[in-house]
């Protein structure tokens, strides 16, 4: 339990204060996160993020009744948050329209350049399999069925591959896009 006077103390802006109350609630932040993400990167994020919150905030500290609910709601808010950005960015980068030079303008034509350079860039930093397996069903077109035969593989491991490869470039994709809209 965390004493009325520490959260005061991290009101008026007291780092001591707040190194306390991280010591003692960090733990159960990241708890209730993994809980209900089940990832520990995610968790860890979430975690690094509520108290980011609570430090940018604490002058609203004095209004708070219950610090212990106030936490609690700043992680469920904060992991909510979370999903509901992870699932309006599962995008399909193979849906991605292809921007045709003559309709396009010329902001549209360096978006485009600028998104296909930044996936190669991510594609070529990938390990040697997932790179390949990527080329060959992206660049040659190539079935899943056909690259296991060709690279002497199963088929859900060049499945692996692909969801891993895909989720990369999805993270990637995430901030460029976040950028472009002016986000970052």
């Amino acid at each position: 339990m965390i004493s009325q006077d520490i959260i005061e103390e991290l009101t008026e802006g007291n780092q001591e204060a707040f190194r306390i109350i991280f010591k003692a609630a960090y733990p159960q932040v990241r708890a209730f996160s993994l809980g209900l993400l089940k990832n520990d990167a995610d968790a860890d994020d979430i975690a690094q993020l509520v108290f980011i919150k609570l430090w940018t905030k604490r002058a609203m500290l004095a209004q708070v009744k219950n610090f212990d609910t106030y936490l609690y709601t700043i992680t469920k808010n904060t992991i909510l948050n979370h999903i509901a950005s992870r699932k309006a960015l599962m995008i399909d980068i193979t849906d991605i329209p292809n921007v045709s030079t003559d309709n396009a303008s010329p902001l549209d034509q360096i978006e485009a350049c600028d998104m296909q350079l930044l996936i190669d860039m991510v594609v070529g930093n990938m390990p040697p399999q997932r790179q390949t397996v990527y080329r060959m069903s992206r660049e040659d077109g190539l079935s899943n069925d056909q690259i296991a035969e060709t690279l002497g593989l199963q088929k859900k491991t060049i499945e692996n591959h692909l969801n891993l490869a895909l989720g990369d470039i999805r993270k990637v994709l995430k901030f460029f896009i976040l950028l472009l809209l002016g986000w970052g």
